[in-house]
């Protein structure tokens, strides 16, 4: 299990390395009901804090807190699956299950600055969006799989999965539709999206990108949700120490891609990751939560309408940000060296997951 001590393994240091990371007490130890189990949906197209995040999650899978069921890709982008891939591959994970909207699902953009150098510098089994699973069904499948309310759905991006999985019907994965099945197997859905308390919808991008599917998945979300706003990670930056990570990394690689053309300063919003650290380790000293309720409108503005915690809320930041920054950073780029082998599955055997 990851330790705070971990952070001052002879590899560079964050920022003030005399001082201790905001840890919670105990932190590494999973709890009472072992590693979270977590069902990631990421759009994985123009930003590099996807990487970053999925990143994030295959470092807590490797400390013992987490256990990633599969990822499904909200993009229609043909490289986008393949670029969750590589970045699994690169961390010894080729065998976690990736799904991509199919039918002419999901939002599709083909101005990303580094999914193809990903798809064509790493290795990956899943070739491409056309190659990965159909996300619905992978999503039904994996939920059908697993025990009564122990999976976290984490949503980084465009909810076109989740519209098709809340909108599915009984088949060979369950008897359940897709509402009972979420009631069923989700025990909170975790979804990074909009500006809190009160949107406008200028860049809700999550929301507005796939706008139908987006107001369809929040009207009829059957259970718990937490929203994790952009005044949370576009408030948190980490990226600069991406540069000591050795080559070729394809976290590296994204940031240099994305972030290196606006200089030598790597530093990003931490939307997607910080979405992570709250998915799988809690409210801890960094969030506190706040009840209520989520008016959206029809064009995906919304308003909060504060009251006690129950079946919504939203985080807050509670934490002093450079210190929940370096635990993020601390986390995400713990000293290792990468898989050297990693299978390789066929398309058609893919694994439900570990």
């Amino acid at each position: 299990a990851f330790r705070a001590a971990d952070a001052a393994l002879p590899c560079p240091a964050p920022p003030r390395p005399d001082a201790p990371l905001l840890l919670p007490p105990g932190f590494g130890t999973p709890g009472p009901e072992g590693p979270v189990s977590i069902l990631l949906d990421t759009d994985m197209l123009t930003d590099c804090d996807d990487v970053a995040a999925l990143a994030l999650l295959l470092e807590l899978e490797r400390a013992g807190l987490a256990h990633i069921l599969g990822v499904a890709v909200s993009s229609a982008c043909p490289a986008s699956a393949a670029a969750v891939s590589a970045v699994n591959t690169f961390y010894g994970r080729s065998d976690i299950p990736v799904g991509a909207p199919k039918n002419g699902t999901g939002f599709r953009r083909d101005d990303s600055c580094f999914l193809d150098a990903l798809a064509r510098e790493f290795p990956h089994p899943v070739a491409d969006n056309d190659d990965a699973e159909d996300a619905v069904r992978l999503m039904r499948r994996l939920l059908a799989a697993a025990p009564d309310r122990s999976v976290k759905l984490v949503t980084i991006g465009y909810l076109s999965n989740l519209d098709g999985l809340l909108r599915s019907g009984p088949d060979e994965c369950s008897p359940l539709a897709g509402p009972a099945l979420c009631a069923a197997k989700i025990r909170e859905w975790v979804c990074m999206t909009g500006n809190f308390p009160d949107d406008p919808a200028i860049d809700n991008v999550n929301f507005t990108r796939d706008a139908p599917a987006a107001l369809r998945a929040v009207r009829a979300w059957p259970g718990t949700v937490t929203f994790v706003g952009r005044d949370i990670g576009h408030n948190i930056f980490v990226g600069d120490r991406f540069h000591d990570l050795p080559e070729p990394h394809p976290l590296r690689r994204a940031y240099q891609l994305h972030r290196g053309r606006f200089g030598e300063n790597w530093d990003h919003h931490t939307a997607d990751p910080s979405t992570i650290l709250y998915a799988v380790c809690g409210l801890g000293p960094w969030f506190a939560r706040q009840g209520g309720r989520l008016y959206l409108r029809d064009d995906c503005s919304f308003t909060w309408e504060p009251g006690p915690v129950g079946r919504m809320s939203y985080l807050l930041q509670v934490a002093d940000r450079t210190e929940t920054a370096r635990v993020i950073d601390a986390l995400t780029r713990p000293c290792h060296a990468p898989a050297t082998a990693v299978p390789q599955p066929s398309p058609c055997t893919r694994p439900a997951g570990r």
